[in-house]
C-alpha cells in the first residue's frame, strides 16, 4: 500500500483523456445554473441551440460543451417549472379542501406498518400507504373537468388489491405541498417538484377514500416490473424467518417499507445504510457472482458479457432505477460492451456517460443525497483508493521469501492483507463521504469504520444467497432452504453488529451540517488529491487537512450583543419556544407536539442547526401533557442539555409518557430542576419570572398548572403561558397585570382559554387577553380557524398570528424596540401600540 508504482500515470490524464468528460462537467454547470440561478428557458435554449450551430461549423469541443450546459439547464428548467395550464396545481390551495379526482396509480403504493408502540406517542399511528397518482380529471363544480399532472396520495390503511397502473376515483384533502415552515426545514414542496409531483391528496380514516375504475397494471410493463417485486418480497416472506425478512426485503428488494423508522435509523446513526440501500455496491456484487457462475458454467466470455449486462441493468430496474443502482448498471455494461466488441474501455469516459444517463432520467437527481454519495464514492475508490492501496511489486529476494512460505502463511497473510485493505477503504470512504453525510443527516459516525467492512461482507453474501432463495424458492423449497438459512445468520449477524456499534459511546454524534461554500472547498480539494500525483498530491492533502480543520471550527452566532431573539417555531398542535439571550445561551420553552417526538428531528433540530446552535443550556417543561415534553427525548439525543426545569406537579404525573422521559433525563444525566410562582432566573441580561404555578396546586388537570413565564428584555416583555386555563388562569389574572407586548395564546389559542362566549358563535376577550392587554398574540396550534381570536384580542389592541399561516414567529428585541417576523409570509413589522 502507498504511492502509485512509477509505471502508472496520474488520474487526470485518464480524464484528460475521455471526451465525455467535459461534457458531463458542463452539463452539471448548467444543473446548478439553473438550480441556484433560475435563468430564463429561452435564453437557456439559445445557449444550447448557439453552441451546437457554432459547433457544427468549427468542430471545435467547446462549443459542445456549452451546448451541453444549455440542454442540461433546459432540462432541469422544464422538468421542474414547465406544466400544463391544468395542471392538479390549478385545482389546490394551500389550505386542504375536499375533493373528488381520478387519474392512474403512477407508482406501485409503498405501505408502511404502524410505528413501533411509544409512550411518547399521542395515540396510535395506523398504517398507511402513499403513491402517486398520474391526475386525469377532477370534479368542479360545472362537472368533470380534464386534468393532468401529478399528486402525492397518502391514506390511513394499505391499499391492499391496488397496483401501478390501475385507473382510481378518489375522495380526499387536496393542498398543495407545504413548504418549510421554519428555518432550517426541509423543503417538502420542493422535495416533490424534483419528481414533477404538484399537489398534494390525503385521504383520512380508511382505504374506502379510494376505489378502483379499472385494473390497468397487467397493460404496464413497469406494473409487472412492480408484481414481480411483489412476489419476490412474498418469497422472502415466506422462506426467511419475519425476524429477518425484513431486512432481505430491503437488501434484496429495495423495499423502503420493510423496516420501520427506528430499524432504519439504527443503520443511518452507525453510517452504513449503504449496505441496505440498493446501490452500486448491490450491483457488482451480484454482478461478479453472476460472471463467476458463468465462467465456471463454461460460458463463453462474451455470451457471458450479455447475460451479466442484461440481469445488472434488469435488476436495477427491478429494485426502483435509484441513481446509484444506474451508475453501476452502465458502468458494468460498458465493461461488458467492451468485452464483446473486444474493445479497451475507460472508466473516466464510464464513469461520464453514466452522470449523463442519470440526469437524463431525471435532472433533479444529482441534487439528492443518493446519487451524490454514489458518484463521490466510486471517484474516490477507482481513482484514489484502488491506485493508493495497490501492492507495489516485489524484489527479486521478497519473491523468494514468499515462494519459501507455506500455504497456511501465504492465506493467512492474504487474508490480513484483505482486512487491512477493506478497513483502509473504509477509512478512505468514510473520510470522503463524511462531509456529504452530515450535510443531508446531521450525523457523524466513526464507528462506521469499524463496522463497515464486516458488514459489507455479511451483506455481501446474504445479497447472493437472497439472490439464490428468489430462484430456486419458487421451484422447490428444499432447494432454497440453505441459502434462505444462510441469508438469515449473515443479516442476523448484521443487526447483532449494528446494534454494539450503536451502543458504543461515541460511535455516532449528532452536529450541524457545514456550510455549502465549504462543502464545495471540500469536494473540490477532494479531487485534487484523486487527480493528482506526487507532491502535486502531497500539498492538495495538506489543503484539504486545513479545510478540513476551518470546517470543524464551531460556526459563529449571528446575534447582536443587546438583541434577545424569541422564535415561536411551527410544530402543530403543540409547542417550542426558542429564546436566545444576547450572551450566547439557548433556552427552550417546551418541546412537543402531538405529531410525536418525530417532529424534534424534522423541525426543532434543524432550526437549532440553522441558528449554529450546539448546546442547549436550559428547557423549560410547562407541564405534563404530552404534546409540550414528548420531545424531549429525542431533543437529548441531538443535543447537550444543561438543565431541565419542571413545574412541582410533573414527576406526579402517573403516565407512561412521564416515566419514560424522567428515566432518559436519568440516563442522560441531565439535571432536572422545580419552577414555581415567585422564582426569578436570569440569562445574559433577561430575566425570566415564573407567575405560576405555586408550590402546591391548584387541583385539577395538568393545563391548570401550567408553567406561565414573563421574560423581560431591554423594556420589552414576552408572555408564555403554555395550556394555562380555568383556575390557573383565574390565579394569574389576580396578580397585578405587568405591560405584555407578546404573549403565547394559552392552549394553542382555544376559544375556552382565550375568549368568552358573548353569544350564539359570538365571543369576547377573555380574562387573560382583557388582564395581559399585549400588542400581539400568537396562536402555536395546527391549521384551523383563528377568527375568535382576532375578536377578542382585537378588542384590547392586539393582533393576532398564527404559526400555520406564518410560520415561524420570530421576535427580536432590543434597546430601540420589538420586531416581529413571519418565516412563511415575510412579513416584518415593528411591535407598538395601535400597530
Amino acid at each position: 500500500m502507498g504511492e502509485p508504482t512509477a509505471t502508472a500515470e496520474p488520474a487526470w490524464r485518464e480524464f484528460a483523456r475521455a471526451p465525455l468528460v467535459p461534457v458531463a462537467l458542463a452539463a452539471a454547470v448548467g444543473l446548478v445554473l439553473d438550480r441556484y440561478a433560475g435563468g430564463p428557458l429561452a435564453a437557456e435554449l439559445l445557449t444550447a441551440g448557439a453552441g451546437i450551430v457554432a459547433w457544427g461549423v468549427s468542430r471545435r469541443a467547446a462549443w459542445l460543451w456549452l451546448a451541453a450546459a444549455g440542454v442540461a439547464a433546459a432540462h432541469h428548467h422544464t422538468h421542474r417549472a414547465a406544466f400544463d395550464a391544468d395542471d392538479i396545481a390549478a385545482f389546490a390551495t394551500a389550505r386542504p379542501a375536499p375533493a373528488r379526482v381520478r387519474g392512474t396509480l403512477d407508482e406501485e403504493p409503498a405501505r408502511f406498518r404502524p410505528p413501533r408502540p411509544d409512550p411518547l406517542l399521542g395515540r396510535p399511528s395506523p398504517a398507511t400507504a402513499s403513491t402517486t397518482l398520474a391526475v386525469t380529471a377532477v370534479e368542479t363544480r360545472d362537472g368533470w373537468r380534464p386534468a393532468s399532472g401529478r399528486a402525492r396520495l397518502t391514506v390511513d390503511g394499505r391499499l391492499d388489491g391496488l397496483h401501478l397502473g390501475d385507473t382510481v376515483e378518489v375522495v380526499a384533502l387536496l393542498s398543495l405541498p407545504d413548504g418549510p415552515s421554519n428555518p432550517g426545514e426541509l423543503d417538502y414542496a420542493s422535495l416533490l417538484r424534483d419528481r414533477r409531483v404538484t399537489a398534494s391528496l390525503r385521504g383520512r380514516g380508511s382505504t374506502e377514500a379510494v376505489t378502483r375504475l379499472d385494473e390497468g397494471w397487467r397493460h404496464s410493463p413497469l406494473g409487472w416490473v412492480a408484481a414481480l417485486r411483489g412476489s419476490g418480497a412474498r418469497t422472502l416472506s415466506d422462506a426467511i424467518d419475519p425476524g429477518e425478512a425484513g431486512l432481505a426485503a430491503a437488501l434484496l428488494l429495495g423495499d423502503g417499507t420493510a423496516l420501520d423508522r427506528a430499524e432504519w435509523d439504527a443503520y443511518v446513526r452507525t453510517g452504513v445504510v449503504h449496505v441496505l440501500a440498493i446501490s452500486g455496491q448491490h450491483l457488482v456484487v451480484l454482478g461478479w457472482f453472476a460472471w463467476l457462475v458463468l465462467r465456471v458454467a463454461g460460458v463463453r466470455r462474451r455470451r457471458g458479457a450479455w447475460v451479466v449486462a442484461l440481469l445488472l441493468v434488469g435488476y436495477a430496474v427491478l429494485t426502483g432505477g435509484r441513481p446509484s443502482a444506474v451508475r453501476a448498471a452502465v458502468m458494468v455494461s460498458v465493461v461488458c460492451g467492451a468485452i464483446v466488441l473486444r474493445r479497451p474501455q475507460r472508466p473516466a469516459n464510464s464513469f461520464a456517460l453514466a452522470w449523463l444517463i442519470v440526469l437524463g432520467f431525471n435532472p433533479a437527481d444529482p441534487f439528492t443525497a443518493g446519487c451524490q454519495l454514489s458518484f463521490v464514492s466510486v471517484f474516490v475508490l477507482v481513482w484514489g483508493a484502488g491506485r493508493w492501496l495497490a501492492p507495489r511489486p516485489l524484489t527479486p529476494l521478497e519473491e523468494l521469501v514468499e515462494d519459501s512460505r507455506t500455504l497456511p502463511e501465504k492465506l493467512i497473510r492474504r487474508g490480513a492483507r484483505w482486512a487491512a485493505v477493506g478497513f483502509a477503504v473504509s477509512l478512505i470512504l468514510a473520510a470522503a463521504n463524511g462531509p456529504l453525510v452530515l450535510a443531508w443527516q446531521n450525523i457523524a459516525s466513526p464507528v462506521g469504520v469499524v463496522l463497515g467492512p464486516p458488514l459489507v461482507l455479511l451483506t455481501s453474501v446474504a445479497l447472493v444467497a437472497g439472490f439464490v432463495v428468489l430462484l430456486t424458492a419458487p421451484l422447490a423449497g428444499w432447494l432454497a432452504w440453505p441459502f434462505a438459512r444462510a441469508t438469515e445468520w449473515c443479516l442476523a449477524g448484521c443487526g447483532w453488529l449494528v446494534d454494539l456499534a450503536e451502543r458504543t459511546p461515541g460511535g455516532w454524534v449528532y452536529a450541524p451540517a457545514p456550510p455549502a461554500w465549504w462543502l464545495v472547498g471540500f469536494y473540490a480539494a477532494v479531487a485534487v488529491v484523486v487527480l493528482l500525483d506526487g507532491r502535486g498530491r502531497r500539498v492538495a492533502v495538506a489543503a484539504t487537512a486545513a479545510w478540513l480543520l476551518l470546517g470543524l471550527a464551531p460556526p459563529a452566532r449571528q446575534l447582536p450583543a443587546d438583541e434577545l431573539r424569541v422564535t415561536f417555531l411551527h410544530v402543530g398542535h403543540g409547542g417550542c419556544v426558542v429564546l436566545e439571550p444576547p450572551d450566547g445561551r439557548v433556552v427552550l420553552y417546551d418541546a412537543g407536539t402531538t405529531l410525536g417526538p418525530d417532529a424534534i428531528r424534522r423541525t426543532v433540530a434543524p432550526f437549532l442547526w440553522h441558528r449554529g446552535v450546539r448546546r442547549v443550556d436550559e428547557v423549560f417543561v410547562s407541564h405534563a401533557d404530552l404534546d409540550h415534553y414528548n420531545g424531549l427525548p429525542a431533543l437529548l439525543d441531538r443535543f447537550p442539555v444543561g438543565l431541565v426545569t419542571l413545574t412541582p406537579s410533573f414527576r406526579d404525573r402517573p403516565t407512561p409518557a412521564v416515566r419514560a422521559t424522567l428515566e432518559y433525563l436519568e440516563k442522560r444525566t441531565v439535571p432536572t430542576r422545580v419552577a414555581s410562582a415567585g422564582n426569578v432566573f436570569a440569562a445574559g441580561g433577561v430575566t425570566l419570572e415564573v407567575l405560576h404555578p405555586p408550590a402546591d396546586g391548584p387541583p385539577g388537570e395538568e393545563n391548570v398548572r401550567s408553567l406561565v413565564l414573563l421574560v423581560r428584555h431591554a423594556g420589552n416583555t414576552v408572555l408564555l403561558t403554555g395550556d394555562l386555563e380555568g383556575e390557573g388562569q383565574d390565579r394569574v389574572t389576580r396578580l397585578p397585570a405587568p405591560h405584555v407586548d407578546v404573549m403565547l395564546a394559552p392552549h394553542h389559542g382555544a376559544k375556552d382559554a382565550n375568549t368568552r362566549r358573548a353569544g350564539v358563535d359570538r365571543w369576547e376577550p377573555g380574562p387573560i387577553a382583557l388582564w395581559a392587554r399585549p400588542r400581539l398574540a400568537v396562536s402555536c396550534q395546527k391549521a384551523g380557524p383563528t377568527d375568535h381570536l382576532r375578536v377578542a384580542y382585537g378588542a384590547v389592541g392586539a393582533d393576532v398570528w398564527d404559526t400555520p399561516t406564518a410560520g415561524a414567529i420570530v421576535l427580536r428585541s432590543h434597546p430601540s424596540g420589538l420586531v416581529v417576523e413571519a418565516f412563511r409570509t415575510g412579513e416584518v413589522r415593528v411591535v407598538r401600540r395601535g400597530w
